[in-house]
């Protein structure tokens, strides 16, 4: 047995005596690592960027680990921690996505849930995304589970039909542009169009001259957009908040969907004091995605707005859903199921000027050209779209012990476990059904409409690990099933 080993056995047998469940691993103490540096005389683990790993070997996962608690200090915003087993690449257990402390050397604890394991396994702790992703102290691994998110459908928009509704967005028409666009948007059909199931969003090189509402006077631009809003008629507070969205690719072209708080056109308020929230603009000039936030104290004019940014290739060929999980103490920002920023109130201050965000905020997708971030177009690769396929938010629902059983129900799916390939016996209309499949972070991974009363799914191409299966039927939850995809 190795000294490593038999440490971990002692801390764990610890643990078990004296009544507690937790394993602490000092972050120094790794078998192996790619890319680090040790801080503090040794007892930190510091310069944990992107790629980089850390390996613990011979970790005992019969205790029932479901959470665990790193002792992280972060400066920055952006990146997360995956903990896999045995590889660098292997099954994937949990992400934390590390929030800003006050300063590297500040640490304090964070935690994130686990999806179980059993028997004996090497466990890796792998950065992604940043250059910086934390600088680690220790981490615990506990089986006291965290609480995971009853995620429910509140409000969404598929774009069925052939045209927006407009009891919730209005089409922009004004050709003043900020940060140096060069888009008149426009409500012709030549730049918004509903079709096929998704909103497309068109940016075109054309001349035109028009005067919408709040222009002092008619204006010419040399490029039309598509951009909508829903101010005045629908608004948010809290909750997770998500667009499926392909991008154009291609110079010239910013696309985004983002909020602006409800006050902004009250008296002595307007922007940035409203807030604003970026949850994906893309800027071809960077060829990054970004999420952001605006505020009176942090804001681009000022040079302190607050971002983080999440690399991707194929966001112009396949569809990808961006989105946002806000609460009163924090706003995260993912893609598909990976985040890559968080923001918290403990961080930011609480005050007005630096967190604004406990009020409603309306939505606003749209298509900017050229600017800070779309840069100089290239003319020849225009029109440019953006197709948004839908928009869904959600509220967090807890279940309690009390609450009433769903009047119907549906049998275990099988096989499970399944080797992707999973059979569902659904009631009622499969048209009234939508499948949800979320992981053990509460991260959902997958939103489908179902194929018939009696189906075969194909997630084959999802990450091997246990999930929640979860099924709304009408709008109303139906019930849940754990389902071990392998």
């Amino acid at each position: 047995m190795t000294p490593r080993l038999f440490t971990l056995l002692l801390l764990l047998c610890w643990a078990s005596t004296t009544g507690a469940t937790t394993l602490r691993i000092e972050a120094e103490q790794y078998d192996d690592m790619r890319g680090i540096q040790l801080e503090n005389n040794g007892s930190t683990v510091g310069y944990f960027d992107t790629g980089d790993w850390l390996k613990y070997e011979g970790i005992d996962w019969e205790a029932g680990y479901h959470s665990v608690a790193f002792r992280v200090a972060k400066a920055n915003y952006g990146g997360f921690v995956e903990i896999r087993l045995d590889a660098p690449d292997g099954l994937l257990l949990g992400i934390l996505t590390p929030s800003k402390t006050a300063d590297w050397t500040v640490f304090e604890m964070q935690s994130t849930a686990l999806a179980p394991a059993e028997g004996q396994h090497d466990l890796f702790l792998v950065a992604r995304n940043a250059a910086g992703a934390c600088n680690l102290d220790y981490f615990e691994l506990r089986t006291t589970p965290l609480t995971t998110p009853n995620w429910v459908l509140r409000w969404s928009d598929d774009f069925e039909g052939e045209a927006i509704d407009e009891s919730v967005w209005t089409k922009t028409h004004h050709g003043n542009p900020h940060n140096g666009e060069l888009q008149f948007y426009t409500p012709r059909p030549e730049n918004i169009v509903v079709s096929d199931g998704s909103l497309k969003l068109i940016a075109r090189r054309e001349t035109y001259t028009g005067q919408g509402p709040g222009m002092d006077a008619p204006a010419t631009r040399q490029y039309t957009s598509g951009k909508i809003e829903s101010y005045g008629k629908w608004s948010v507070r809290y909750g997770k908040i998500e667009a499926r969205m392909k991008l154009p690719r291609g110079k010239g072209t910013w696309p985004a969907f983002w909020l602006l708080g409800d006050n902004i056109f009250d008296s002595g308020i307007g922007w940035p004091r409203c807030g604003e929230i970026d949850i994906m603009e893309h800027g071809q000039d960077f060829d990054h995605l970004g999420g952001a936030i605006h505020t009176e104290a942090y804001n681009h004019l000022q040079g302190t707005q607050i971002t983080g940014t999440y690399a991707i290739d194929d966001y112009d060929t396949d569809f990808h859903t961006y989105g946002l999980i806000w609460d009163q103490d924090q706003l995260q920002f993912y893609v598909d199921a990976s985040p890559y920023l968080t923001i918290t109130k403990d961080n930011t201050g609480n005050r007005e000027a630096e967190w604004p965000f406990d009020q409603p905020f309306w939505l606003i997708l749209n298509h900017a050209v050229g600017g800070a971030w779309g840069g100089t177009p290239d003319d020849a690769q225009y029109p440019h779209t953006v197709e948004i396929d839908w928009v869904r938010v959600y509220e967090d629902q807890p279940l309690t012990h009390t609450q009433a059983p769903p009047e119907e129900s549906f049998p275990a799916p099988y096989p499970n476990p399944s080797s992707g390939r999973v059979h569902l016996d659904l009631p009622g209309s499969p048209s009234d059904c939508i499948l949800y499949l979320y992981d053990k972070n509460g991260r959902e991974w997958l939103a489908t409409q179902a194929h018939a009363k009696r189906a075969t799914y194909d997630w084959s191409d999802l990450p091997s690990g246990i999930y929640l299966l979860t099924v709304y039927h009408r709008g109303r939850f139906l019930q849940s099933h754990r389902l071990v995809l392998e």
